[in-house]
């Protein structure tokens, strides 16, 4: 079964954050996002019980 879209979008933004050690300004750059728009999606993400 394909994995839906938010999830394969959780899993790339974990595993930046993890080759960033945690560096959320250094992930947001990689991630071609801004740090505010990194920070909503791991506030989205805890909101639906993802542990981040």
């Amino acid at each position: 079964m394909p994995r839906r879209l938010d999830e394969v979008e959780r899993d790339m933004i974990l595993a930046t954050l993890m080759h960033t050690s945690g560096n959320r300004t250094q992930s947001a750059k990689i991630l071609g996002i801004s740090l505010r728009t990194l920070q909503r999606k791991l506030i989205q993400f805890d909101g639906t019980s993802h542990k981040i």
